[in-house]
Protein backbone atom coordinates (compact mmCIF):
# COMPACT_ATOMS: atom_id res chain seq x y z
CA UNK A 1 0.00 0.00 0.00
CA UNK A 2 1.91 3.04 -0.84
CA UNK A 3 -0.63 5.84 1.69
CA UNK A 4 1.33 5.31 5.14
CA UNK A 5 -0.78 7.68 6.80
CA UNK A 6 -2.86 6.75 10.16
CA UNK A 7 -6.64 6.06 9.57
CA UNK A 8 -8.65 8.65 10.60
CA UNK A 9 -10.11 6.68 13.52
CA UNK A 10 -10.02 6.51 17.26
CA UNK A 11 -10.55 4.17 19.84
CA UNK A 12 -13.34 4.48 22.00
CA UNK A 13 -13.66 2.87 25.65
CA UNK A 14 -16.74 0.59 25.69
CA UNK A 15 -16.30 -1.64 28.39
CA UNK A 16 -14.09 -2.03 31.77
CA UNK A 17 -13.85 -5.67 33.32
CA UNK A 18 -12.76 -5.73 37.04
CA UNK A 19 -12.82 -3.57 39.81
CA UNK A 20 -9.76 -2.54 42.43
CA UNK A 21 -10.63 -4.51 45.86
CA UNK A 22 -6.91 -5.01 46.41
CA UNK A 23 -5.34 -2.70 48.89
CA UNK A 24 -8.03 -0.29 49.05
CA UNK A 25 -11.64 0.27 51.49
CA UNK A 26 -14.43 1.60 51.12
CA UNK A 27 -14.52 2.71 47.06
CA UNK A 28 -17.94 1.25 46.05
CA UNK A 29 -21.58 3.12 46.61
CA UNK A 30 -24.93 3.42 45.04
CA UNK A 31 -25.50 6.92 43.79
CA UNK A 32 -28.56 9.08 43.22
CA UNK A 33 -29.11 7.68 39.89
CA UNK A 34 -29.13 4.14 41.66
CA UNK A 35 -26.30 2.95 39.61
CA UNK A 36 -22.81 1.69 41.25
CA UNK A 37 -20.00 3.78 41.28
CA UNK A 38 -16.34 2.46 42.08
CA UNK A 39 -12.94 2.98 39.98
CA UNK A 40 -10.60 0.60 38.42
CA UNK A 41 -7.25 1.34 37.44
CA UNK A 42 -6.55 5.33 36.31
CA UNK A 43 -10.78 5.39 35.30
CA UNK A 44 -14.07 5.94 37.32
CA UNK A 45 -16.61 3.70 36.63
CA UNK A 46 -20.14 4.44 36.83
CA UNK A 47 -22.28 1.16 36.04
CA UNK A 48 -26.03 0.63 35.28
CA UNK A 49 -26.44 -2.76 36.68
CA UNK A 50 -30.22 -2.64 34.88
CA UNK A 51 -29.41 -1.60 31.67
CA UNK A 52 -25.43 -3.08 31.78
CA UNK A 53 -23.80 -0.12 30.77
CA UNK A 54 -21.12 2.21 31.82
CA UNK A 55 -20.03 5.23 31.88
CA UNK A 56 -16.36 6.58 32.60
CA UNK A 57 -14.40 9.43 33.96
CA UNK A 58 -11.11 9.87 32.58
CA UNK A 59 -9.78 12.81 34.49
CA UNK A 60 -6.92 11.23 36.12
CA UNK A 61 -3.05 10.40 34.75
CA UNK A 62 -1.98 7.06 37.20
CA UNK A 63 -4.04 4.76 39.32
CA UNK A 64 -7.03 5.58 41.58
CA UNK A 65 -6.67 4.45 45.29
CA UNK A 66 -9.33 6.23 46.84
CA UNK A 67 -12.73 7.47 46.32
CA UNK A 68 -15.70 9.75 48.73
CA UNK A 69 -19.31 10.20 47.27
CA UNK A 70 -20.88 13.43 48.07
CA UNK A 71 -24.30 13.31 50.56
CA UNK A 72 -25.95 14.36 47.20
CA UNK A 73 -24.80 11.02 45.97
CA UNK A 74 -23.95 12.90 42.61
CA UNK A 75 -20.76 14.05 43.08
CA UNK A 76 -17.70 11.75 43.97
CA UNK A 77 -14.13 12.15 44.77
CA UNK A 78 -11.38 10.27 43.68
CA UNK A 79 -7.66 10.52 44.35
CA UNK A 80 -4.47 8.92 42.70
CA UNK A 81 -1.13 7.97 43.10
CA UNK A 82 2.06 9.40 41.45
CA UNK A 83 4.38 11.86 42.30
CA UNK A 84 2.36 14.82 42.08
CA UNK A 85 -1.51 12.98 43.16
CA UNK A 86 -4.38 14.95 42.96
CA UNK A 87 -8.10 14.85 43.93
CA UNK A 88 -11.05 15.13 41.28
CA UNK A 89 -14.01 16.13 42.31
CA UNK A 90 -17.02 14.98 39.14
CA UNK A 91 -20.48 14.42 38.53
CA UNK A 92 -21.88 10.73 38.27
CA UNK A 93 -24.97 11.80 35.79
CA UNK A 94 -22.50 14.12 33.54
CA UNK A 95 -19.24 12.28 33.98
CA UNK A 96 -17.75 16.23 34.33
CA UNK A 97 -15.10 17.11 36.48
CA UNK A 98 -16.48 19.81 39.16
CA UNK A 99 -13.44 20.96 40.84
CA UNK A 100 -9.70 19.31 40.97
CA UNK A 101 -7.36 19.98 44.26
CA UNK A 102 -3.44 19.76 44.01
CA UNK A 103 0.14 20.76 45.07
CA UNK A 104 -0.54 19.28 48.78
CA UNK A 105 -0.01 15.48 48.98
CA UNK A 106 2.71 13.45 47.49
CA UNK A 107 2.83 9.60 46.56
CA UNK A 108 -0.49 9.68 46.31
CA UNK A 109 -4.12 10.00 48.03
CA UNK A 110 -4.93 7.34 50.52
CA UNK A 111 -8.31 8.37 51.80
CA UNK A 112 -11.16 10.57 51.04
CA UNK A 113 -14.21 11.77 53.44
CA UNK A 114 -17.08 14.35 52.52
CA UNK A 115 -18.57 15.97 56.05
CA UNK A 116 -21.69 15.37 56.36
CA UNK A 117 -23.79 18.76 54.70
CA UNK A 118 -20.60 18.09 51.70
CA UNK A 119 -19.30 21.25 51.74
CA UNK A 120 -15.39 19.94 53.23
CA UNK A 121 -13.38 17.28 51.43
CA UNK A 122 -11.19 16.04 54.15
CA UNK A 123 -7.71 13.71 52.04
CA UNK A 124 -4.98 11.53 53.61
CA UNK A 125 -1.56 11.40 51.75
CA UNK A 126 0.35 8.42 51.08
CA UNK A 127 3.69 10.79 52.71
CA UNK A 128 5.91 9.77 55.74
CA UNK A 129 3.64 11.74 57.62
CA UNK A 130 0.44 10.37 56.56
CA UNK A 131 -0.74 14.17 56.08
CA UNK A 132 -4.54 15.27 56.77
CA UNK A 133 -6.11 17.66 54.61
CA UNK A 134 -9.18 19.75 55.12
CA UNK A 135 -10.55 21.51 51.75
CA UNK A 136 -13.23 24.24 50.74
CA UNK A 137 -13.22 21.28 47.44
CA UNK A 138 -15.61 23.75 45.65
CA UNK A 139 -12.74 26.87 45.65
CA UNK A 140 -9.63 24.52 45.75
CA UNK A 141 -8.72 25.93 48.63
CA UNK A 142 -7.10 24.30 51.57
CA UNK A 143 -8.72 25.06 55.43
CA UNK A 144 -6.48 23.16 57.28
CA UNK A 145 -3.14 20.45 57.32
CA UNK A 146 -1.97 18.36 60.17
CA UNK A 147 0.28 15.04 60.53
CA UNK A 148 -1.68 12.28 60.80
CA UNK A 149 -0.90 9.00 62.69
CA UNK A 150 2.64 7.64 62.57
CA UNK A 151 1.57 4.18 60.77
CA UNK A 152 -0.23 4.38 58.06
CA UNK A 153 -3.73 5.31 57.58
CA UNK A 154 -6.57 3.13 56.05
CA UNK A 155 -9.76 5.10 56.53
CA UNK A 156 -11.28 8.59 57.86
CA UNK A 157 -14.32 10.31 59.13
CA UNK A 158 -15.79 12.99 60.57
CA UNK A 159 -17.38 12.60 64.02
CA UNK A 160 -20.89 13.12 64.04
CA UNK A 161 -21.01 14.85 66.66
CA UNK A 162 -18.31 17.25 66.84
CA UNK A 163 -18.13 18.84 63.21
CA UNK A 164 -14.98 20.13 63.60
CA UNK A 165 -13.02 16.95 64.61
CA UNK A 166 -11.75 13.67 62.28
CA UNK A 167 -11.32 10.36 62.88
CA UNK A 168 -8.79 7.71 61.41
CA UNK A 169 -8.31 4.46 61.31
CA UNK A 170 -5.17 1.92 60.28
CA UNK A 171 -1.92 0.24 61.41
CA UNK A 172 -2.01 0.04 65.30
CA UNK A 173 -5.01 2.08 65.57
CA UNK A 174 -8.26 1.36 65.66
CA UNK A 175 -8.01 -1.86 65.23
CA UNK A 176 -10.75 -4.66 64.46
CA UNK A 177 -11.74 -7.49 62.28
CA UNK A 178 -13.73 -4.95 60.46
CA UNK A 179 -12.38 -3.81 57.20
CA UNK A 180 -15.29 -1.42 56.10
CA UNK A 181 -18.65 0.20 57.55
CA UNK A 182 -21.81 1.71 55.57
CA UNK A 183 -24.03 4.04 57.78
CA UNK A 184 -27.67 4.48 56.00
CA UNK A 185 -30.97 5.37 57.38
CA UNK A 186 -31.80 1.41 57.85
CA UNK A 187 -28.49 1.61 60.06
CA UNK A 188 -25.24 -0.11 59.51
CA UNK A 189 -23.59 -2.78 57.81
CA UNK A 190 -20.62 -4.36 58.25
CA UNK A 191 -17.67 -6.52 56.48
CA UNK A 192 -14.69 -8.44 57.15
CA UNK A 193 -11.83 -10.69 56.98
CA UNK A 194 -14.55 -13.30 57.70
CA UNK A 195 -16.12 -12.97 54.03
CA UNK A 196 -19.50 -11.61 55.95
CA UNK A 197 -21.72 -8.53 55.67
CA UNK A 198 -23.37 -8.19 58.56
CA UNK A 199 -26.36 -5.48 59.13
CA UNK A 200 -27.14 -3.53 62.21
CA UNK A 201 -30.30 -1.10 63.53
CA UNK A 202 -29.29 2.07 64.78
CA UNK A 203 -28.66 0.93 67.83
CA UNK A 204 -25.97 -1.14 66.93
CA UNK A 205 -27.89 -4.47 67.55
CA UNK A 206 -27.38 -7.11 64.86
CA UNK A 207 -29.92 -7.87 62.21
CA UNK A 208 -28.91 -10.35 60.28
CA UNK A 209 -25.64 -12.12 59.16
CA UNK A 210 -24.55 -12.97 55.31
CA UNK A 211 -21.72 -14.92 54.37
CA UNK A 212 -20.10 -14.56 51.07
CA UNK A 213 -18.35 -17.70 51.02
CA UNK A 214 -21.30 -19.77 51.00
CA UNK A 215 -22.07 -17.75 47.99
CA UNK A 216 -22.61 -19.67 44.56
CA UNK A 217 -19.09 -17.74 43.35
CA UNK A 218 -18.13 -17.62 47.03
CA UNK A 219 -15.21 -19.11 48.40
CA UNK A 220 -12.58 -20.00 51.44
CA UNK A 221 -10.59 -16.94 52.50
CA UNK A 222 -13.16 -14.12 50.67
CA UNK A 223 -12.34 -11.00 52.55
CA UNK A 224 -15.01 -7.54 52.34
CA UNK A 225 -13.22 -4.25 51.66
CA UNK A 226 -16.26 -2.46 51.05
CA UNK A 227 -19.70 -2.46 51.63
CA UNK A 228 -22.88 0.15 50.99
CA UNK A 229 -26.57 -0.40 51.89
CA UNK A 230 -29.37 1.05 50.52
CA UNK A 231 -33.17 -0.02 51.03
CA UNK A 232 -33.45 -3.32 49.85
CA UNK A 233 -29.89 -3.51 48.37
CA UNK A 234 -26.19 -4.19 49.35
CA UNK A 235 -22.99 -4.08 47.44
CA UNK A 236 -19.73 -5.54 48.73
CA UNK A 237 -16.69 -5.08 46.86
CA UNK A 238 -14.14 -7.84 48.05
CA UNK A 239 -10.06 -7.92 48.42
CA UNK A 240 -9.97 -10.16 45.67
CA UNK A 241 -11.54 -7.56 43.00
CA UNK A 242 -15.41 -8.58 42.83
CA UNK A 243 -18.78 -6.90 43.23
CA UNK A 244 -21.80 -8.74 44.39
CA UNK A 245 -24.65 -7.31 44.80
CA UNK A 246 -26.97 -8.77 47.60
CA UNK A 247 -31.31 -8.13 47.86
CA UNK A 248 -31.79 -8.33 51.56
CA UNK A 249 -35.00 -10.04 50.76
CA UNK A 250 -33.29 -12.75 48.45
CA UNK A 251 -29.89 -12.58 51.00
CA UNK A 252 -29.04 -15.92 50.58
CA UNK A 253 -28.12 -15.91 46.59
CA UNK A 254 -26.30 -13.02 46.18
CA UNK A 255 -25.50 -12.33 42.71
CA UNK A 256 -21.64 -11.35 41.43
CA UNK A 257 -22.34 -8.31 39.17
CA UNK A 258 -17.92 -8.23 38.54
CA UNK A 259 -14.71 -10.07 38.77
CA UNK A 260 -11.50 -9.33 38.20
CA UNK A 261 -7.89 -9.76 39.23
CA UNK A 262 -6.42 -8.67 42.03
CA UNK A 263 -2.69 -8.45 43.09
CA UNK A 264 -0.05 -7.88 39.78
CA UNK A 265 0.13 -7.71 36.54
CA UNK A 266 -1.90 -9.60 33.72
CA UNK A 267 0.55 -11.93 31.71
CA UNK A 268 -2.16 -14.26 29.72
CA UNK A 269 -5.04 -13.83 27.21
CA UNK A 270 -6.98 -15.58 25.12
CA UNK A 271 -10.29 -15.30 23.36
CA UNK A 272 -12.86 -18.05 22.26
CA UNK A 273 -13.17 -18.59 18.22
CA UNK A 274 -17.02 -18.74 18.39
CA UNK A 275 -18.15 -16.98 21.65
CA UNK A 276 -17.83 -13.45 23.28
CA UNK A 277 -15.62 -14.66 26.05
CA UNK A 278 -11.79 -14.06 27.08
CA UNK A 279 -9.63 -15.61 29.83
CA UNK A 280 -6.99 -13.62 31.38
CA UNK A 281 -3.76 -14.83 33.83
CA UNK A 282 -2.74 -12.88 36.10
CA UNK A 283 0.26 -12.56 38.95
CA UNK A 284 -2.63 -13.64 41.44
CA UNK A 285 -2.44 -16.68 40.23
CA UNK A 286 -6.18 -16.40 39.26
CA UNK A 287 -7.55 -17.09 35.83
CA UNK A 288 -10.54 -15.36 34.94
CA UNK A 289 -13.39 -15.84 32.80
CA UNK A 290 -14.69 -12.40 31.22
CA UNK A 291 -18.19 -12.39 29.16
Amino acid sequence: MSDKTAPRSQLRLEWIHGYRGHQCRNNLYYTAGKEVVYFVAGVGVVYNTREHTQKFYLGHNDDIISLAIHPDKIQVATGQVGKDPYICIWDTYAMQTVSILRDIHTHGVACLAFDSDGQRLASVGLDAKNTVCVWDWRRGRVLATATGHSDRIFDVAWDSFQSSRLVSCGVKHIKAGIFSMHACEEGFATGGRDGCIRLWDVDFKPITKIDLREAEQGYKGLSIRSVCWKADRILAGTQDSEIFEVMVRDRDKPVLLMQGHSEGELWALDLHPKQPVAVTGSDDHSVVESF
